[in-house]
């Protein structure tokens, strides 16, 4: 590979650091060409990417920036994983594939320029999502709003039980007083 392509390289990785939120860096030794495609279609879904880059050209693209923090886990065969979503979700794809596959071993990641461990990286995965977030949120905000609803309508709906316990009433009343006359 010669400079120009080295550097193509280098900004392609820079650029792809700078993007995602959280980046995951593993170990891949042993894995298949369809183990590698299963987490790659999985990535995709989440809104992310498996890359394999040497790394020096990896170290290159990170050492000006806040993503250098990656700099102890270069050593050895390592795939670079990308989350552009939700770091929480692509989180638990990472830590579930690698649950799945010991050959898939986590070495650490990086999110916001700070060097996640394995385990804190399996930590993040136990968070709930933002949708899932999201929804607790609409959950605690519809909770006041539907209480609202029931205390209005209860003396509506009170008024119409007296007015079908009273026409049960005169129902019932009705048909004695015609037969005495």
């Amino acid at each position: 590979m010669n400079q120009t392509e080295k550097n193509v390289v280098i900004g392609g990785l820079a650029e792809k650091f700078g993007q995602a939120p959280l980046i995951a860096l593993s170990q891949y030794r042993g894995l298949t060409v369809a183990q590698m495609t299963e987490l790659r279609i999985q990535l995709r879904s989440v809104e992310g990417e498996l890359l394999v880059a040497k790394n020096t050209l990896t170290w290159r693209a990170v050492m000006d920036t806040p993503n250098k923090v990656i700099e102890p886990l270069l050593s050895g065969p390592n795939v670079l994983a990308f989350g552009y979503g939700d770091p929480v979700t692509f989180a638990k794809v990472i830590d579930g594939y690698a649950a799945k596959n010991e050959k898939f071993e986590v070495k650490g990641a990086v999110m916001d320029g700070v060097l996640l461990d394995r385990k804190q990286l399996a930590k993040l995965a136990t968070m709930p999502s933002k949708d899932e977030l999201r929804a607790k949120l609409l959950a605690l905000m519809m909770t006041p709003a539907t209480m609202l609803v029931r205390v209005l309508s209860a003396p509506a709906q009170q008024l119409a039980q007296v007015l079908d316990a009273r026409r049960r009433d005169l129902e019932s009343s009705a048909p004695a007083e015609s037969a005495g006359a």
